[in-house]
């Protein structure tokens, strides 16, 4: 085997078992939040309110306080246009949004992403709820609400009184989400 040869394929290698390790700690994180406690967790309170103190820009670069949103059942959602799994829950968003949208629930997306790719997928599949950019500093808002893993799609879920109730790291849908989001409407 050539230096060269030798050389890539222990970056390879190397690139495997990173990758291998970096999935193995994501599935133990995913596990562990997958069905998250909420208010009840210590620090919610504080992750809530660092939430509501919130404000980052829409895809057209208007600031957004996430307060606007308080007083209704706010379902924040961390996803980026590059993560399948985000892409594929975002359709059963849309739909609930639709169905519970007049009763009190608002969808809040949060897309670690550029603004322009956002327009762009919120204009191809339809979303009908508000849509927050950020950069890679927004996961610290993850963190704060346990997604310890920086992991997407990642969802927060808050009663009307602003309290989060619900964390989930990985695809939230109709089947899953419908019967909190009843209990909380």
């Amino acid at each position: 085997m050539t230096p060269v040869l030798r050389r890539r394929a222990l970056l390879a290698a190397a690139g495997a078992a990173a990758a291998s390790a970096g999935l193995a700690g994501g599935w133990v994180t995913w596990r562990r939040l997958r069905d998250g406690a909420g208010s009840d967790t210590p620090g919610m309170a504080e992750a809530a309110a660092a939430f509501f103190a919130t404000t980052l820009p829409d895809p057209d670069g208007t600031p957004q306080a996430f307060a606007q949103w308080k007083g209704r059942v706010i379902v924040a959602n961390f996803w980026a246009t590059w993560c399948v799994p985000c892409r594929e829950e975002m359709p059963h968003f849309v739909k609930m949004q639709d169905r519970y949208g007049e009763r009190g629930l608002t969808f809040v997306g949060i897309a670690i992403d550029r603004a322009e790719r956002v327009s762009r997928f919120a204009k191809e599949i339809g979303v009908n709820y508000p849509l927050l950019v950020g950069d890679m500093s927004v996961f610290d808002l993850a963190r704060k609400a346990g997604n310890l893993g920086d992991l997407l799609p990642y969802t927060v879920i808050f009663d009307r009184s602003g309290k989060i109730v619900a964390r989930r790291a990985g695809i939230y849908t109709e089947a899953t989400l419908s019967p909190l989001i009843e209990k909380l409407l």
